[in-house]
């Protein structure tokens, strides 16, 4: 069975492509107008959207080694992902906004 046609190929579709629509979506929100660097809530809409996408991302890669049989490798993936969420989390809440 081949395993690159059946599971990373499509992997590398979903995400290839969606990573371009997802730039082009930002790029075109940023040069209308409707996303405002200026803004630290539109900074925080937009680091959401990123991280939202790479998280999801993570989470399908290591569920997609777990499948092919690399189970420690995505335990790996999946812990530290979650670790640096933790931390990212915890540093937004506990920030000083001057």
């Amino acid at each position: 069975m081949d395993y690159f046609s059946h599971s990373w190929l499509p992997f590398m579709y979903l995400y290839g492509l969606g990573g371009l629509l997802f730039i082009s979506g930002i790029f075109i929100t940023i040069r209308s107008g409707s996303l405002n660097l200026d803004s630290i809530s539109h900074w925080r809409w937009l680091w959401t959207l990123i991280f939202g996408l790479v998280w999801y991302m993570s989470i399908h890669a290591s569920l997609t080694l777990a499948a092919l049989g690399f189970v420690n490798f995505a335990f790996i993936i999946m812990a530290s992902v979650i670790l640096v969420s933790s931390f990212a989390t915890y540093w937004i809440i506990n920030r000083k906004v001057i």
